[in-house]
């Protein structure tokens, strides 16, 4: 339940100019608590989310609690309790991102960067929850007050605000009400009564900040998460945590808007026939930087039936030209640019990030994190084959890519998997309820990793996507010959049955 969308300092296109019911003062505070926390270099806080019980029934209601740490831009460690789902965290170090529920014991993690303010709106632990764009009905400033804050004053604006829904969003006219800090511009206290999904009646509800600091020096502190050891990893897909548009995939893939840096357009259905990867991108993400080598060696193997395209999506192109002035494309094309247009229409966020097309055009997989060579390698010639691979000549230990066949006498042990990621499903596999086996030849090398990932036996283009990308993040206890690890040719299946 996303509860706190409906909660959220929002921003607002509003028509005050037109509207006397919109208070022009009241109206600049809220604009300005929509984006505060954004601009804020580090800040710390803690933050009670309170739901009654419906008017006039007996009963307290339950409560959100939540502590949240955060350095601009991509460093943020969230943990909340709720009565529903136990111990919630949300951690991204800059490097790696992942999301832990103690409800299920299970985690998911990417090797990608989230913008804090972004990884802020995808838990409903948080005043920055999915905010909607809405209009202005009515905005008045109703008194000016203090609030103490684990002994530290803030000086308020209080407001009250009644927002109308956009297109394909249902309206909200209940009144909120708002106390702004007039220093930081952040919302420190919520309230509003809501409907919940499932309810029929008005709920009072309350989003109180109990303790806030901020400022450079709050940040120092190293953010730090320790997985539970018996703990589950996952898809990212499976934790309900939309870092892409997943009904994309399957679908013919969307009119993007993509320019070059002198401002050109791009059309992509050029490439029409061809499989194209979109890379995207930005300057500041260290994940791209750190995938890059990986990148660029995908890139050379590619054959001509291939395309592979660099996007960025940093909004300053003068920043970006400055960056490429300083070290220099990669690939040696500079990339392309999206618009914001584009972030929202895929529902991008997260970087680096992976969206392939297919022959015909449409999206067979779109996935956030950097992803290892072999899993690139695998995705672009798999989309590149209308047929399976041919099997291997040998399934048993060999060196990487050559070597005779090991007797039996030489007795090796074959490899033991330690670490499994479930690939969940794709919602367009589940609407037309495909289940089967996607059949893997993969090489187990000495370290326990997998490369040189080939499809055996195909099942649905999107599903053979999602098992090349989870099986890349398997990894093994290797063969062993002996005291000596050795590399091993063996097969993976990865099943998909509808439950």
């Amino acid at each position: 339940m996303r509860l706190a969308a409906l909660l959220t300092v929002t921003a607002a296109m509003a028509w005050g100019g037109m509207n006397p019911s919109i208070d022009p003062e009241a109206e600049k505070l809220y604009r300005r608590a929509s984006v505060a926390l954004h601009q804020l270099p580090a800040y710390e806080m803690e933050v009670e989310t309170t739901l009654l019980k419906p008017h006039a029934e007996p009963g307290e209601g339950f409560h959100i609690l939540a502590k949240v740490s955060a350095r601009q831009p991509d460093q943020v460690l969230i943990s909340g309790s709720t009565p529903f789902w136990g111990e919630t965290t949300i951690y991204s170090d800059g490097h790696t991102s992942l999301f832990w529920q103690e409800s299920t014991n299970q985690f998911a993690k990417m090797d990608a960067a989230i913008p804090a303010n972004l990884l802020m709106r995808l838990t409903n632990l948080t005043p920055e929850s999915e905010p909607v764009e809405q209009t202005l009905v009515s905005a008045k400033v109703l008194r000016n007050e203090e609030i103490d804050l684990d002994g530290e004053k803030f000086d308020c604006k209080v407001i009250e605000v009644t927002t109308a829904g956009r297109e394909g969003v249902e309206a909200d006219d209940r009144p909120r009400t708002l106390w702004i800090d007039t220093k930081t511009g952040v919302a420190l206290r919520q309230q509003t009564d809501v409907v919940p999904p499932h309810f029929d009646k008005e709920i009072p509800a309350s989003i109180v900040v109990s303790r806030f600091h901020y400022g450079p020096r709050v940040g120092d502190a190293d953010f730090a998460f320790i997985v539970p050891a018996d703990a589950t990893e996952v898809d990212w897909h499976m934790m309900d945590m939309a870092v892409t548009d997943r009904a994309l995939v399957g679908r013919p893939a969307p009119p993007l808007h993509l320019t070059t840096l002198d401002g050109r357009a791009f059309d992509l259905t050029k490439f029409r026939g061809k499989p194209v990867l979109l890379h995207f991108q930005t300057t500041w993400c260290k994940p791209c930087a750190e995938g890059s080598a990986a990148l660029d060696a995908v890139a050379k193997a590619a054959g001509p039936d291939v395309r592979i395209v660099r996007v960025d999506v940093d909004e300053s192109p003068d920043g970006l030209r400055a960056s490429l002035a300083k070290a220099g494309p990669p690939t040696g094309h500079p990339p392309l640019l999206a618009s914001s247009a584009d972030l929202e229409t895929l529902g991008l966020k997260a970087w680096p990030a992976n969206l392939l097309i297919g022959r015909e055009g449409k999206v067979l997989s779109f996935d956030a994190g950097r992803a290892t060579e072999a899993a690139l390698q695998a995705l672009l010639e798999n989309a590149a084959s209308p047929n399976a691979a041919p099997p291997p000549q040998t399934w048993g230990a060999i060196e990487p890519h050559h070597g005779p066949r090991v007797s039996h006498k030489d007795e090796v042990t074959p490899p033991d998997l330690v670490h499994k990621v479930d690939p969940g499903y794709t919602a367009e596999a589940q609407r037309a309820k495909v289940s089967g086996t996607v059949m893997l030849s993969i090489l187990v090398g000495t370290d326990g990793c997998v490369s040189d990932i080939h499809v055996l036996e195909k099942l649905e283009p999107s599903l053979d996507a999602r098992a090349i990308t989870a099986v890349s993040k398997w990894r093994f206890k290797p063969a062993m010959r002996g005291d000596t690890p050795v590399a091993f040719r063996a097969r993976a299946g990865v099943g998909f049955s509808q439950q």
